[in-house]
């Protein structure tokens, strides 16, 4: 039976980076992301490098919360099992008591409301069928919070704690939870200038993170790992 990987966020960045590692691993994907022609792009691209993988796309907005919620009901439906969730859908918003209230409702909505959904009924699904993998994907700043992104940070921190919560609740169902905690990451999200691209996290860190994670032995765990982006730690 084919095994199945549901990734969010996966249409570019890290979404699409860890998209490629389940690929490469055998599963078939659920692909859930905003932009139905990034989507679209990222599903060729698979299809013509991983020709045995089953390759499904949802096109969805995370700022609608019970879109997401209609969204996600109707891919379980669809699946007798889903394996393994990767909640990589965000946005970045700088700005902290300047936010307008729009702006601070979309960062809320996209970042955790739609995250916890999505999160929360794959997980049910997961109890049902007696095991699973979550990763969701929070930040250092939501470890260490930033001023200048007062508001991300909140959100992110939200994710950290809800996920180290998961965790606790869901180990005696056989289910294993890691929030991956990334600073700045080359990606188009973050390509401002502020930091030359050449000194941030690859994408490629993160899948190496989660394959760490998934090597582990059955004793092991990793809740929450945080990979830090040098230059900024020797700004500090």
């Amino acid at each position: 039976m084919s095994k199945f990987a549901l990734i969010t966020g996966a249409s570019r960045g890290i979404g699409k980076a860890i998209s490629h590692y389940f690929a490469q691993q055998g599963y078939s994907l659920i692909l859930v992301s905003r932009n139905k022609d990034n989507l679209n792009q990222t599903k060729l691209e698979l299809e013509s490098l991983y020709t045995t993988n089953n390759i499904e796309t949802i096109t969805v907005d995370f700022n609608k919360p019970t879109e997401v919620e209609s969204a996600i009901k109707s891919i379980i439906a669809r699946h007798d099992t889903i394996d393994v969730l990767v909640n990589s859908a965000g946005i970045l918003m700088a700005g902290h008591t300047n936010l307008t209230l729009d702006q601070l409702s979309e960062l809320i909505n996209v970042n955790l409301v739609s995250t916890i959904t999505t999160c929360n009924l794959v997980v049910e699904k997961m109890k049902l069928q007696g095991y699973g993998e979550v990763y969701n994907l929070g930040s250092t700043s939501g470890l260490e919070p930033v001023a200048k992104i007062a508001a991300y940070s909140a959100t992110k921190a939200a994710i950290v704690s809800y996920s180290q919560s998961l965790y606790q609740e869901l180990l005696p169902d056989n289910i294993q939870v890691c929030c991956l905690c990334p600073s700045v990451v080359d990606t188009d999200m973050t390509n401002d200038g502020r930091i030359a691209n050449d000194l941030k996290i690859e994408p490629q860190d993160l899948i190496k993170a989660i394959d760490f994670v998934r090597s582990l032995s059955s004793g092991a765990s990793m809740p929450t790992l945080p990979i830090r982006c040098k230059v900024i730690d020797l700004e500090k």
